[in-house]
């Protein structure tokens, strides 16, 4: 029997990998890099939940920082839209001169 860090991870593959794959660009820039890593982000929670449902996969209680690891992407994602760039972007404005000190 699967613990509740199992079910946690696979809902959390399955909402990933259907954000992702959903996902329609629209007037969005189309950058390789960024649609690399969504594709291998697809592929891993793919993996992960076939692995979950075929019983190969178990989480254990230990690996909790992971699996909340996990659910801070899978909530980018879908505040994001499944945009990855907007995911991974730093903010254009910042360039950290109001934290510098004034001399």
């Amino acid at each position: 029997m699967a613990n509740s860090l199992t079910y946690a991870t696979l809902i959390l593959c399955l909402v990933m990998f259907v954000r992702l794959f959903t996902y329609q660009r629209g007037d969005a820039r189309f950058r390789r890099d960024v649609s690399v890593m969504a594709a291998l982000i697809m592929a891993c929670c793919g993996a992960t939940a076939i692995y979950i449902v075929a019983g190969d996969l178990r989480i254990p209680y230990q690996a909790w920082p992971l699996v909340l690891l996990l659910a801070v992407l899978a909530a980018s994602l879908m505040r994001c839209g499944g945009n990855m760039s907007k995911v991974l972007r730093h903010p254009i404005d910042w360039d950290g001169n109001e934290r510098r000190r004034r001399q």
